[in-house]
């Protein structure tokens, strides 16, 4: 992984965790960054729960079937499409349980990769209002497909909503980086951290957002 990378990535998993006002610092960078991943980890957990349960129960309903004489057969029908989304879902929590544990390594980087991520921050600072503001205008403008699916910034996963918010900051930066680099750094982080349709979502965003801060 190299600096830039690094730093969008610091820059991201820190940005909700630190206060507009507090000073930033490499050692706070990765006591934030420690909290999000902690708080992704959590919240997969929670909602893996009720798929573990649901999965205990069709096996079990399975095991009374199999049991049943063939005059007296249970109608229980398998939702295979169910199954596989709570699978699918168990995936998920396991990666996010697993970058947990491997938060030392993301976070043992040369000072450049906190450097950017600090002036990637510093940039969503100053350009807060403008940057929840243009993606608003993106997800609610009805010439869009997004709009015709009703979304509006309160809806954006949290995950999907920093991803946005950090790749707009470089957007409206004056580091010059080209926009297709900054969209793909930003489809890697939603594919990382994501669900399964975050990529689509946040390139259909970013599509957007380019045309209006190039423009």
């Amino acid at each position: 992984m190299n600096t830039r990378s690094a730093g969008r990535e610091l820059a991201f998993l820190a940005i909700s965790q630190i206060s507009r006002s507090a000073e930033l610092s490499p050692e706070k960078l990765i006591l934030a960054a420690t909290r999000t991943l902690k708080d992704i980890a959590k919240e997969q957990i929670k909602k893996v729960q009720k798929d573990l349960q649901e999965i205990g129960e069709f096996f079990f309903n399975e095991s009374l079937s199999s049991q049943e004489s063939s005059e007296h057969k249970s109608e229980y029908k398998i939702d295979f499409e169910k199954l596989q989304k709570n699978v699918a879902q168990l995936e998920i929590a396991t990666f996010s349980i697993k970058e947990s544990l491997d938060l030392p390594e993301l976070l043992n980087q040369p000072p450049q990769a906190f450097e950017y991520a600090i002036v990637l921050i510093n940039s969503y600072r100053t350009n807060k209002e403008k940057i929840n503001s243009l993606i608003a205008e993106v997800l609610e403008n009805k010439k869009t497909a997004l709009a015709n699916k009703g979304w509006s910034l309160e809806r954006v996963l949290s995950v999907d909503k920093g991803v946005l918010r950090i790749a707009c900051a470089e957007l409206m930066s004056e580091l010059e980086n080209p926009s297709v680099i900054i969209i793909d750094e930003a489809l890697k982080l939603s594919e990382k951290y994501g669900s399964e349709d975050s990529p689509k979502f946040v390139n259909g965003v970013l599509a957007d957002l380019v045309n209006i801060i190039k423009g």
